[in-house]
């Protein structure tokens, strides 16, 4: 479990950075956009890089508290966040 939080980490890290250029591409790509819920992607897109930090914290942390399920549920956590935050914003577009 520690090499798989040790990668969680190296990723998480990764996807911090990679996570700001994404969410200031969506930005741009929100402000174009006309649905009531624009307000609500556009707090969600300053949050992916957020998902990844608190994935990278948190798992350790519930690793070292002896909860290792909740450990790998946060080590999903930024993924199927951010699989939901594009779903969303494919819907955005179809609209």
């Amino acid at each position: 479990m520690v090499l798989t939080l040790i990668i969680n980490s190296i990723v998480c890290l990764v996807g911090a950075v990679a996570g700001v250029l994404f969410a200031g591409g969506s930005v741009i790509s929100i402000a174009n956009m006309k649905v009531s819920w624009s307000g609500l992607l556009l707090v969600a897109a300053l949050c992916v890089p957020g998902a990844f930090v608190v994935s990278g914290f948190s798992a350790w942390l519930a690793y070292y508290l002896g909860n290792t399920q909740f450990a790998v549920g946060l080590i999903a956590f930024p993924w199927v966040y951010g699989l939901l935050f594009v779903v969303l914003m494919l819907v955005s577009f179809k609209q």
